[in-house]
Protein backbone atom coordinates (compact mmCIF):
# COMPACT_ATOMS: atom_id res chain seq x y z
CA UNK A 1 0.00 0.00 0.00
CA UNK A 2 1.33 3.52 -0.48
CA UNK A 3 1.20 5.47 2.07
CA UNK A 4 0.72 9.49 1.97
CA UNK A 5 3.35 12.06 2.22
CA UNK A 6 3.18 14.42 5.02
CA UNK A 7 3.83 17.71 3.73
CA UNK A 8 3.93 19.35 7.69
CA UNK A 9 5.44 15.92 9.37
CA UNK A 10 5.07 16.19 13.15
CA UNK A 11 8.13 13.58 13.84
CA UNK A 12 11.12 13.98 11.56
CA UNK A 13 13.27 10.23 12.23
CA UNK A 14 16.65 10.28 11.99
CA UNK A 15 18.64 7.42 10.95
CA UNK A 16 22.58 6.52 9.42
CA UNK A 17 22.98 3.10 7.43
CA UNK A 18 26.51 1.73 6.62
CA UNK A 19 25.53 -1.99 5.51
CA UNK A 20 22.86 -2.97 7.67
CA UNK A 21 21.39 -4.72 5.35
CA UNK A 22 20.39 -7.39 8.12
CA UNK A 23 18.52 -5.10 10.66
CA UNK A 24 17.36 -2.19 8.66
CA UNK A 25 14.34 -3.40 6.92
CA UNK A 26 12.63 -4.57 10.48
CA UNK A 27 13.66 -0.94 11.86
CA UNK A 28 11.81 1.04 9.11
CA UNK A 29 9.03 -1.47 8.84
CA UNK A 30 8.58 -0.69 12.61
CA UNK A 31 8.02 2.93 11.72
CA UNK A 32 5.81 2.35 9.72
CA UNK A 33 3.96 -0.23 12.08
CA UNK A 34 3.31 3.03 14.37
CA UNK A 35 -0.22 4.15 15.44
CA UNK A 36 0.99 7.58 15.20
CA UNK A 37 1.48 8.06 11.15
CA UNK A 38 2.12 11.70 10.71
CA UNK A 39 6.09 11.32 10.32
CA UNK A 40 8.83 11.31 7.99
CA UNK A 41 12.42 8.90 8.02
CA UNK A 42 15.01 10.79 6.76
CA UNK A 43 17.64 8.18 6.09
CA UNK A 44 21.48 8.61 5.45
CA UNK A 45 23.44 5.76 3.83
CA UNK A 46 26.91 6.62 4.60
CA UNK A 47 28.37 4.08 1.66
CA UNK A 48 26.93 0.82 2.04
CA UNK A 49 28.58 -1.57 0.28
CA UNK A 50 25.51 -4.49 0.99
CA UNK A 51 22.08 -4.80 0.69
CA UNK A 52 20.91 -1.96 2.49
CA UNK A 53 20.26 0.24 -0.29
CA UNK A 54 18.28 -2.11 -2.38
CA UNK A 55 16.37 -2.98 0.56
CA UNK A 56 15.75 1.54 1.81
CA UNK A 57 14.93 1.94 -1.94
CA UNK A 58 11.99 -0.05 -1.59
CA UNK A 59 10.74 0.56 0.44
CA UNK A 60 10.87 4.12 -0.19
CA UNK A 61 8.76 3.23 -3.33
CA UNK A 62 6.22 1.64 -1.39
CA UNK A 63 6.39 4.59 1.54
CA UNK A 64 6.53 8.08 0.09
CA UNK A 65 7.67 9.31 4.41
CA UNK A 66 10.70 7.33 3.96
CA UNK A 67 13.45 9.04 2.52
CA UNK A 68 16.58 8.49 1.22
CA UNK A 69 20.05 10.62 1.57
CA UNK A 70 23.29 8.51 -0.22
CA UNK A 71 26.06 10.12 0.95
CA UNK A 72 30.18 8.42 0.78
CA UNK A 73 31.74 6.84 3.55
CA UNK A 74 31.42 9.31 6.61
CA UNK A 75 30.50 9.16 10.59
CA UNK A 76 27.60 8.31 12.07
CA UNK A 77 27.53 12.07 13.46
CA UNK A 78 27.87 13.82 10.53
CA UNK A 79 25.49 11.33 8.67
CA UNK A 80 22.82 12.35 11.86
CA UNK A 81 23.70 16.20 10.85
CA UNK A 82 23.08 15.79 7.68
CA UNK A 83 19.60 13.94 8.21
CA UNK A 84 18.96 16.87 10.67
CA UNK A 85 19.26 19.58 8.02
CA UNK A 86 16.67 17.37 5.93
CA UNK A 87 14.39 16.91 8.55
CA UNK A 88 10.93 18.95 8.35
CA UNK A 89 9.48 17.61 11.74
CA UNK A 90 8.76 19.78 14.50
CA UNK A 91 9.91 16.73 16.92
CA UNK A 92 13.19 15.11 16.36
CA UNK A 93 13.85 11.49 16.77
CA UNK A 94 16.85 9.52 16.59
CA UNK A 95 16.85 5.51 15.34
CA UNK A 96 19.12 2.90 15.39
CA UNK A 97 19.81 0.78 11.53
CA UNK A 98 19.50 -2.08 14.66
CA UNK A 99 17.05 -1.16 16.27
CA UNK A 100 13.09 -1.22 16.24
CA UNK A 101 10.35 0.25 17.84
CA UNK A 102 6.77 -0.97 20.01
CA UNK A 103 4.19 0.53 18.13
CA UNK A 104 2.86 2.62 20.23
CA UNK A 105 6.58 4.60 20.89
CA UNK A 106 5.69 7.65 18.89
CA UNK A 107 2.27 7.86 19.86
CA UNK A 108 3.33 7.97 23.56
CA UNK A 109 6.41 10.31 22.87
CA UNK A 110 4.19 12.90 20.80
CA UNK A 111 1.06 12.48 23.53
CA UNK A 112 3.22 13.59 26.71
CA UNK A 113 5.11 16.20 24.76
CA UNK A 114 2.21 17.42 23.47
CA UNK A 115 0.23 17.51 26.23
CA UNK A 116 3.01 18.94 29.17
CA UNK A 117 4.17 21.49 26.76
CA UNK A 118 7.49 19.70 26.88
CA UNK A 119 11.28 20.18 25.86
CA UNK A 120 12.09 16.44 25.88
CA UNK A 121 10.09 13.10 25.77
CA UNK A 122 12.59 10.32 27.08
CA UNK A 123 11.61 6.84 26.57
CA UNK A 124 12.50 3.27 28.03
CA UNK A 125 14.67 1.00 26.20
CA UNK A 126 16.62 -2.01 26.13
CA UNK A 127 19.78 -3.79 24.77
CA UNK A 128 20.43 -7.07 24.06
CA UNK A 129 24.35 -7.65 23.85
CA UNK A 130 25.79 -10.84 22.57
CA UNK A 131 29.22 -11.52 23.48
CA UNK A 132 31.95 -14.08 21.52
CA UNK A 133 30.03 -16.63 23.23
CA UNK A 134 26.41 -18.00 22.79
CA UNK A 135 24.88 -16.26 25.94
CA UNK A 136 22.48 -13.09 25.00
CA UNK A 137 22.11 -10.46 27.90
CA UNK A 138 19.28 -8.07 28.22
CA UNK A 139 20.20 -4.52 29.57
CA UNK A 140 16.96 -2.52 30.12
CA UNK A 141 16.74 1.38 30.74
CA UNK A 142 13.16 2.14 31.37
CA UNK A 143 11.61 3.91 35.11
CA UNK A 144 7.78 5.04 36.01
CA UNK A 145 6.37 8.20 34.24
CA UNK A 146 7.52 11.33 35.63
CA UNK A 147 7.02 14.76 34.71
CA UNK A 148 9.60 17.56 36.13
CA UNK A 149 7.82 20.81 35.58
CA UNK A 150 10.81 22.91 36.33
CA UNK A 151 14.38 23.20 34.93
CA UNK A 152 15.57 22.67 38.59
CA UNK A 153 12.91 19.68 39.39
CA UNK A 154 15.27 17.96 36.32
CA UNK A 155 18.45 19.17 37.22
CA UNK A 156 17.84 17.74 41.02
CA UNK A 157 16.82 14.52 39.68
CA UNK A 158 18.88 13.87 36.37
CA UNK A 159 21.63 11.74 38.18
CA UNK A 160 19.24 8.82 38.69
CA UNK A 161 18.28 8.93 34.76
CA UNK A 162 22.10 9.33 34.26
CA UNK A 163 23.08 6.28 36.42
CA UNK A 164 20.31 4.43 35.22
CA UNK A 165 21.69 4.75 31.39
CA UNK A 166 18.33 6.56 30.25
CA UNK A 167 18.84 9.80 29.82
CA UNK A 168 22.72 9.99 27.63
CA UNK A 169 21.62 7.60 24.17
CA UNK A 170 19.83 9.74 21.43
CA UNK A 171 17.84 6.96 20.89
CA UNK A 172 13.96 6.77 22.39
CA UNK A 173 13.41 10.29 22.57
CA UNK A 174 11.84 13.34 21.08
CA UNK A 175 13.40 16.47 21.09
CA UNK A 176 12.02 20.16 20.23
CA UNK A 177 13.17 20.90 16.80
CA UNK A 178 12.43 24.53 17.72
CA UNK A 179 14.74 23.56 20.85
CA UNK A 180 17.71 22.81 18.73
CA UNK A 181 17.48 25.74 16.42
CA UNK A 182 17.34 27.98 19.06
CA UNK A 183 20.47 26.16 21.24
CA UNK A 184 22.43 25.93 18.69
CA UNK A 185 22.75 22.21 19.59
CA UNK A 186 24.06 19.63 16.27
CA UNK A 187 25.60 16.88 16.22
CA UNK A 188 29.87 16.96 16.41
CA UNK A 189 31.55 15.27 14.03
CA UNK A 190 34.57 14.90 16.49
CA UNK A 191 32.53 12.75 18.52
CA UNK A 192 32.36 9.37 19.15
CA UNK A 193 28.81 8.78 20.59
CA UNK A 194 25.59 11.09 20.39
CA UNK A 195 26.24 11.87 24.08
CA UNK A 196 27.58 14.78 23.18
CA UNK A 197 24.41 15.84 21.63
CA UNK A 198 22.38 15.05 24.22
CA UNK A 199 24.33 16.83 26.64
CA UNK A 200 24.01 19.96 24.62
CA UNK A 201 20.61 19.62 24.27
CA UNK A 202 20.23 19.08 28.21
CA UNK A 203 22.22 22.26 29.26
CA UNK A 204 19.09 24.27 28.43
CA UNK A 205 16.37 21.62 28.54
CA UNK A 206 13.66 23.07 30.40
CA UNK A 207 10.78 21.14 30.81
CA UNK A 208 11.65 16.97 30.58
CA UNK A 209 9.00 13.96 30.74
CA UNK A 210 10.30 10.46 31.18
CA UNK A 211 7.65 7.71 29.64
CA UNK A 212 7.58 4.50 31.40
CA UNK A 213 7.87 0.85 30.14
CA UNK A 214 9.88 0.18 27.27
CA UNK A 215 9.14 1.40 24.00
CA UNK A 216 12.48 0.80 22.07
CA UNK A 217 15.05 -2.06 21.50
CA UNK A 218 18.13 -2.33 20.04
CA UNK A 219 20.61 -5.50 19.67
CA UNK A 220 24.46 -4.75 19.92
CA UNK A 221 27.86 -6.95 20.09
CA UNK A 222 29.79 -6.63 23.20
CA UNK A 223 32.85 -3.82 22.82
CA UNK A 224 34.75 -5.49 19.55
CA UNK A 225 38.29 -7.18 19.29
CA UNK A 226 40.73 -4.86 20.70
CA UNK A 227 44.19 -3.62 19.32
CA UNK A 228 46.54 -1.39 21.21
CA UNK A 229 45.13 1.69 19.11
CA UNK A 230 41.19 0.59 19.83
CA UNK A 231 42.09 0.67 23.37
CA UNK A 232 43.59 4.12 23.35
CA UNK A 233 40.60 5.38 21.77
CA UNK A 234 38.30 4.07 24.41
CA UNK A 235 40.45 5.57 27.28
CA UNK A 236 39.63 8.58 25.08
CA UNK A 237 35.97 8.39 25.23
CA UNK A 238 36.14 7.27 28.43
CA UNK A 239 37.77 10.71 29.74
CA UNK A 240 35.97 12.59 27.21
CA UNK A 241 32.59 11.84 28.36
CA UNK A 242 33.43 11.94 32.01
CA UNK A 243 34.55 15.78 31.35
CA UNK A 244 31.77 16.55 29.29
CA UNK A 245 29.63 15.67 31.98
CA UNK A 246 31.64 17.04 35.09
CA UNK A 247 31.09 20.54 32.74
CA UNK A 248 27.35 19.81 32.31
CA UNK A 249 26.84 19.42 35.85
CA UNK A 250 29.09 23.03 36.28
CA UNK A 251 26.55 24.58 33.50
CA UNK A 252 23.62 23.42 35.61
CA UNK A 253 25.42 25.06 39.31
CA UNK A 254 25.50 21.75 40.44
CA UNK A 255 29.16 20.12 41.09
CA UNK A 256 28.61 20.80 44.57
CA UNK A 257 25.79 18.47 44.66
CA UNK A 258 26.26 14.92 46.67
CA UNK A 259 24.15 12.92 45.10
CA UNK A 260 25.13 13.82 41.29
CA UNK A 261 28.98 13.94 41.95
CA UNK A 262 28.49 10.94 43.49
CA UNK A 263 26.97 9.63 40.49
CA UNK A 264 29.33 10.63 38.70
CA UNK A 265 32.51 9.19 40.16
CA UNK A 266 30.81 5.99 40.37
CA UNK A 267 29.95 5.84 37.16
CA UNK A 268 32.99 6.56 35.75
CA UNK A 269 35.07 3.66 38.30
CA UNK A 270 32.39 1.09 36.83
CA UNK A 271 33.46 2.40 33.31
CA UNK A 272 36.94 2.83 34.23
CA UNK A 273 36.98 -1.15 35.53
CA UNK A 274 34.70 -2.30 32.41
CA UNK A 275 37.33 -1.10 29.80
CA UNK A 276 40.49 -2.77 32.09
CA UNK A 277 38.24 -6.13 31.85
CA UNK A 278 38.00 -5.64 27.87
CA UNK A 279 42.16 -4.76 27.97
CA UNK A 280 43.24 -7.65 30.28
CA UNK A 281 40.32 -10.20 30.61
CA UNK A 282 39.70 -13.61 28.93
CA UNK A 283 40.53 -13.87 25.20
CA UNK A 284 41.94 -10.08 24.81
CA UNK A 285 43.95 -10.24 21.63
CA UNK A 286 46.46 -7.88 23.45
CA UNK A 287 49.73 -8.90 24.82
CA UNK A 288 50.70 -8.65 28.38
CA UNK A 289 53.16 -5.73 27.85
CA UNK A 290 50.54 -4.27 25.66
CA UNK A 291 47.75 -4.32 28.25
CA UNK A 292 49.63 -3.44 31.29
CA UNK A 293 50.84 -0.08 29.18
CA UNK A 294 46.72 0.74 28.59
CA UNK A 295 45.95 -0.10 31.85
CA UNK A 296 48.29 2.48 33.18
CA UNK A 297 47.27 5.14 30.86
CA UNK A 298 44.06 4.13 32.42
CA UNK A 299 44.53 4.61 35.87
CA UNK A 300 46.73 7.51 35.66
CA UNK A 301 45.11 9.88 34.78
CA UNK A 302 43.44 12.99 37.51
CA UNK A 303 40.00 11.60 36.64
CA UNK A 304 41.07 8.10 37.50
CA UNK A 305 42.62 8.73 40.38
CA UNK A 306 39.76 11.06 42.00
CA UNK A 307 37.08 8.53 41.30
CA UNK A 308 39.25 6.09 42.98
CA UNK A 309 39.53 8.03 45.73
CA UNK A 310 36.05 8.75 46.32
CA UNK A 311 34.01 6.47 44.63
CA UNK A 312 31.84 3.58 46.01
CA UNK A 313 31.14 1.28 43.00
CA UNK A 314 28.02 -0.85 43.36
CA UNK A 315 29.15 -3.68 40.84
CA UNK A 316 30.99 -6.49 42.41
CA UNK A 317 33.88 -6.24 39.82
CA UNK A 318 34.45 -2.64 40.39
CA UNK A 319 34.61 -3.71 44.10
CA UNK A 320 37.12 -6.65 43.20
CA UNK A 321 39.63 -4.22 41.52
CA UNK A 322 39.55 -1.51 43.97
CA UNK A 323 42.54 -2.19 45.88
CA UNK A 324 45.34 -2.58 43.75
CA UNK A 325 44.05 0.09 41.40
CA UNK A 326 44.48 2.57 44.76
CA UNK A 327 47.52 1.19 45.10
CA UNK A 328 48.51 1.73 40.99
CA UNK A 329 49.35 -1.82 40.81
CA UNK A 330 49.18 -2.44 36.82
CA UNK A 331 50.41 -5.73 37.08
CA UNK A 332 48.10 -7.07 40.18
CA UNK A 333 45.31 -5.13 38.55
CA UNK A 334 45.45 -7.16 34.79
CA UNK A 335 45.62 -10.56 37.06
CA UNK A 336 43.04 -9.61 39.41
CA UNK A 337 40.85 -8.55 36.24
CA UNK A 338 41.57 -11.24 34.06
CA UNK A 339 40.72 -13.37 37.09
CA UNK A 340 37.16 -11.86 37.15
CA UNK A 341 36.76 -12.30 33.32
CA UNK A 342 37.74 -16.04 34.01
CA UNK A 343 34.94 -16.34 37.05
CA UNK A 344 31.91 -14.64 34.88
CA UNK A 345 32.76 -16.42 31.53
CA UNK A 346 29.55 -16.56 29.58
CA UNK A 347 27.83 -13.62 31.26
CA UNK A 348 27.67 -9.47 31.22
CA UNK A 349 29.32 -7.24 33.83
CA UNK A 350 27.81 -4.79 35.56
CA UNK A 351 27.23 -1.68 33.58
CA UNK A 352 24.72 0.23 32.57
CA UNK A 353 23.10 0.04 29.40
CA UNK A 354 24.01 3.75 27.76
CA UNK A 355 27.99 1.97 27.41
CA UNK A 356 26.33 -0.46 24.38
CA UNK A 357 24.29 3.18 22.79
Amino acid sequence: MMHYTPTSPTVSVLMMTHDAGKTVRRAVESLQNQTFRNFELVVVDAGSDDTTLRLLDALAERDLRVVVVRADELGRQEALSLALDRARGSWVLVMDADGWAEPSLLTDLVKSAEEHDLDLAVGGFSVSVSSAGPRVSELAASSEPLIYPTQQDFRAAAWQLFASGQLLPASAKLFSRARIDEWGVRFDPEALTDHAFVMGYLREVQRVGVMGGVGYHLSRSSAPALSAGGGSARVRLLEEEHANLLALYHAWGLDGDVASMEMLQNRHLERLVACIEDVCGWGSPLSASEQRHLVSQMIGTESAQLALSVAHPQGSEARALLVPLRAHNVALVCVQARLVSLLRRGSMARIVPDAFV
